[in-house]
């Protein structure tokens, strides 16, 4: 049997050998290992499936890119390469399937009644060099200093202590003794650690969420310092996902933390000096490298000035490098300069890899491999930095990346808020740990305590800085281009998005990151866009010549990682209904350059599904249309739904807590059905897969009371023509087995179901365009002039120009009420900040739109896998951030009636959480012209999903024909009048 474990004197097993099983088969394990070095030492490289069914290894090695996910003892989605071994244990590559004999075992202990509390003077999240050092400084002046970090042991990439699996008498080098000594200098001055806590939301600068020996825990801190670290950034080039294929930190990490090589036949290739390190420590411990390929050119008498420089700054860093290069010799592994990888090919894992030579790019060479390690630079983490609304800019060599703004000393544009070490910028140890000295320090100023200013450490810092500066100028590679990478090549590892994916939709006008994001699901998976959204952004700038702003890049939202939903879910009070608000300009423009004066015969105000469904049906009427959006098309409320089809009333649409007594509401049931049948011929018109399903509704009851409710409600909606039916518990658990025992009963409605909106408000603004619609995007429209006479038309001026027309509909939702105002008409329409989650893809458990009777809940399975759980809870909007952002309560609420209505939640991972908009009106929509206003007509409703085709084909057939061919009294503003 194939082992791969490094030798080495002084390095000792400290754990006791122990058993565990993977796919059925028996493997040796060290205990103190994790589950990854024990199946790399045992030569399993295949690890997660994908949905395509394709397999991943190891890649990133420390816990951000989710590719190494296996179930562990029915635990499904453990990353491998930070879980622990235990006796006994029964790892599989495949999730569990969900049923009663293969059940989704519950993640984490079962949530008490309320998150854990703990206050802190400092928090610190990270233990590399920046936290280690930062929180040492600030307990040295007496603050309380709690470290959070994700990692088994303190010391992040950089330092990589030895794994309890093996022992040292002595450090095995200067690298391991530093970050040993650091460690326990900040335990001497009475720094707290609490290692493998996950971090998974900052909601403000004095409250952050994690997990804790599984249990969700609320920190709450005076000053918070973020150091993160970074990872590293993607190259990708066909094959690039196969097994074996791997960074060069992970590669280390199994070298140095748990003395396990990555393969048998291994190849280095990327940009830097950490390549050099990583060849050097596998031959030391045994292993068989073939070669180191460096992009840069091969050093030159050109570049005395920047060695020269380099030696000034840090002489111990050079002699290494050249001791590096020393042995690599001596050993015979040759140095490939000017070279890079362009492909890497096998089948079940990687077996052969093809090199080019920068110069002369027809020039290949092959190796055969079965190992791959790529360092090619870091990407800073600053998913929390960004997720608080600190402020961010553009960096970096290679792709490029976000980096935080901020002081010598790690002081952001939020205060209280310091961050530090590469997860700010990218600029090594030696920055990261002077940055994180001078932050300590900071942060106890803050606070009161007096601090000795040390010019020591600006001093390094100052020449680490210059070090770094000399090092890429001697290690500057190729600039990079994406234009080569075949249209077949994988972009985004998550969901398998491919190059050519997202070159076809920039060239149709989608070249956003968000535009991409919602028509090919790029940045939707468990690593949350780290290793696609740099590169989707790199290749926008190439084939459009716009740089993408930081504010356009994908937002921020918790988790910063996935984390067990069942941790998170605690039990809130109900609440009446949304909060409505007045809604500010969230737009943040692609686009802004003046255009010339327009006209239509009919312009639409929204470029979200109502807009685009006016469009199709006033295009397809022979109208001439244009519809303009002072953002993106299907950009905000649209884009953020979940695409529920809502037919039966919802529970806070009936009975005591429905607006207006229920009444509008209730004239509205006639439209759904009609609606979702337009849906229907929408996508056979189309020709698209819209992921249209009407498998029904269930609003389910758990106690008598809601049993009631819920018969006095289906018998109000029979009387408006609506199929209803109330079933009993043994009934509604034959329909859906995976739904809670618990519940007593159900109401059925067969007309419900669900879409996919990222698809089809596209795919009906693509159909519309086809027919002769036009959409301009970033065009804000700042006022309306009516101009006189009785059907004139109207003049807007836009902030890209005059736009005439005859007549005009507001389709612009929550914002409705402030293109009403333009024209001194009143719209009584608030928007309502709302909040969905997602949990990771789940073997197949409902099929039904899942309501309640008493809470607030929408749940439902996507074709994706994973389940959307929504139902109204309230979100929040940012006024620094401009943006709708999570609230805590609002997502521990929304997870506990999840889990309580489908048990099953507790054993998935929430990946993502965002904030939509809702439209809030009074429970019915506002279509038509509006009286003393010609040729001024609303389309405007809160069920926007669901309804959107019928009050677009209704307020058409009143443009077009004068008649929409039913009584529309019951939507006509003259209600509010």
């Amino acid at each position: 049997m194939t082992d791969l474990r490094l030798r080495h004197p002084s390095v000792a097993t400290a754990g006791r050998t122990i058993r565990i099983h993977y796919d059925g088969h028996p493997v040796a394990a060290i205990e103190g290992e994790t589950v990854a070095a024990a199946l790399t030492a045992a030569g399993h490289v295949a690890l997660r499936h994908t949905r395509s069914g394709e397999r991943r290894g190891l890649y990133c090695g420390m816990g951000a890119c989710q590719d190494c996910l296996v179930t562990i003892d029915g635990r499904a989605s453990q990353r491998a390469c930070l879980a622990k071994v235990e006796d006994g244990q029964d790892i599989r590559s495949q999730m569990p399937a969900g049923t009663p004999d293969d059940p989704l075992q519950p993640l984490t202990p079962a949530a008490g009644a309320a998150p854990d509390e703990r206050t802190v003077d400092v928090l610190v999240i990270g233990a590399g060099p920046a936290g280690l050092a930062a929180a040492r400084t600030a307990a040295r002046t007496g603050l309380s200093v709690l470290v959070l970090d994700e990692r088994p042991q303190a010391g992040g990439q950089y330092f990589k202590p030895l794994a309890p699996s093996h022992r040292s008498d002595t450090p095995l080098d200067r690298q391991f003794a530093q970050g040993e000594t650091l460690r326990r200098q900040a335990e001497a001055a009475g720094v707290r650690f609490e290692q493998g806590a996950q971090v998974w939301a900052a909601f403000s600068p004095q409250e952050v969420g994690a997990l804790i020996d599984g249990r969700a825990t609320v920190l709450r801190c005076r000053q918070l310092v973020i150091a993160p670290g970074a990872y590293e950034r993607p190259v990708p080039f066909p094959g690039w996902t196969l097994p074996g294929v791997m960074t060069t930190g992970a590669a280390q990490t199994l070298a140095r933390a748990y003395r396990v090589a990555p393969g048998e036949r291994v190849l280095i290739a990327g940009n830097g000096p950490l390549n050099l390190q990583l060849a050097v420590e596998l031959l030391q411990g045994g292993a068989k490298v073939l070669a180191v390929v460096e992009s840069a050119p091969a050093p030159s008498a050109a570049q005395i000035k920047p060695a020269l420089a380099a030696m000034r700054a840090a002489p111990d860093l050079v002699w290494q490098g050249a001791r590096y290069l020393r042995l690599l010799r001596r050993a015979g592994v040759p140095v490939l300069w000017g070279r890079h990888v362009v492909a890497a090919e096998g089948e079940e894992r990687v077996r052969r890899v093809v090199l080019a030579e920068h110069a002369m790019p027809s020039q290949t060479t092959a190796f055969d491999v079965d190992t791959l390690c790529l360092g090619y630079g870091f990407i800073p983490s600053t998913e929390l930095a960004r997720m608080l609304g600190c402020a961010h800019h553009s960096a970096g060599r290679h792709l490029g990346h976000l980096a935080t703004t901020t002081a010598e000393d790690g002081a952001t544009s939020v205060p209280g808020v310091y961050v530090v070490g590469d997860g700010a910028d990218l600029g090594g140890a030696r920055v990261a740990l002077a940055r994180g000295t001078l932050a300590g320090a900071a942060v106890a100023r803050a606070l009161g305590r007096t601090v000795a200013a040390d010019p020591r450490t600006v001093t390094d810092l100052h020449r680490a800085e210059a070090f770094q500066r000399a090092l890429w100028s001697l290690y500057q590679a190729p600039p990079l281009s994406l234009a080569a990478a075949p249209d077949d090549t994988v972009l985004c590892r998550c969901e398998e998005i491919r190059f050519g994916d997202v070159r076809a939709q920039i060239r149709a006008g989608r070249d956003s990151l968000a535009a991409i994001k919602r028509n090919t699901r790029l940045g939707m998976g468990r690593c949350q866009g780290r290793y696609c959204a740099v590169t989707a952004a790199r290749l926008v700038t190439e084939m459009t010549g716009r740089a993408v702003a930081p504010e356009q890049y994908l937002a921020p939202r918790p988790p910063a990682k996935p984390v067990p939903a069942g941790a998170l879910g605690f039990e809130k009070p109900e609440w009446g209904g949304h909060k409505p608000a007045i809604t500010p300009n969230l737009a943040r423009p692609v686009e802004s350059a003046p255009l010339p004066d327009m006209q239509a015969d009919v312009v639409v105000i929204g470029a979200g599904v109502l807009g685009a469904s006016l469009a199709y049906y006033l295009s397809q009427a022979g109208q001439d249309v244009l519809v303009l959006d002072r953002d993106e098309l299907n950009l905000q409320a649209s884009g953020a739904n979940a695409g529920s089809l809502h037919v039966q009333l919802l529970s806070f649409d009936f009975g005591a807590k429905a607006q207006a007594g229920g009444g509008p509401a209730a004239a509205t049931l006639p439209l759904g059905p009609l609606s979702v049948r337009l849906w229907q011929e929408f996508e056979q018109d189309c020709g698209e897969d819209l992921e249209i399903k009407i498998t029904g509704g269930l609003m389910v009851a758990d106690s008598e009371a809601g049993m009631r409710f819920i018969e006095a409600k289906a018998a109000l909606e029979r009387q408006h023509g609506i199929e209803a039916h109330v079933i009993d518990g043994a009934e509604l658990r034959r329909l859906s087995p995976a739904l809670s025992q618990g519940l007593l009963g159900a109401e059925l409605c067969p007309m419900e179901g669900k879409i996919n909106p990222l698809r089809a408000t596209y795919a009906l603004a693509a159909r519309a365009q086809a027919q002769g619609a036009r959409f301009v995007r970033g065009c804000n429209v700042q006022s309306i002039e009516r101009l006189p006479g009785d059907g004139a038309g109207f003049v807007l001026a836009t902030s890209r120009g005059t736009v005439r027309t005859r007549r005009l509909v507001n389709a612009s939702g929550a914002w409705s009420s402030a293109v009403g105002e333009m024209l001194g008409v009143r719209i009584p329409v608030q928007g309502a900040p709302l909040q969905m989650i997602v949990t990771e893809p789940a073997p197949p458990l409902v099929d039904h739109l899942i309501a309640h009777a008493d809470r607030h809940l929408s749940l439902k399975q996507a074709a994706s896998g994973g389940l959307l759980i929504g139902g109204g809870w309230t979100a929040a909007f940012d006024p620094a951030m401009r943006l709708n952002r999570a609230v805590r309560d609002s997502l521990e609420g929304s997870l506990w009636v999840a889990r309580h209505v489908l048990p099953a939640v507790a054993g998935l991972h929430m990946v993502r959480c965002w904030a939509g908009m809702n439209v809030n009106i009074d429970g019915a929509p506002i279509l038509g012209e509006v009286p003393g206003v010609p040729g001024f007509y609303n389309a405007v409703t809160s069920n926007g999903y669901t309804l959107a085709p019928i009050a677009g084909k209704l307020v058409t057939e009143l443009l077009v024909h004068g008649d929409a061919g039913m009584d529309l009294t019951p939507f006509r503003i003259d209600r509010f009048l």
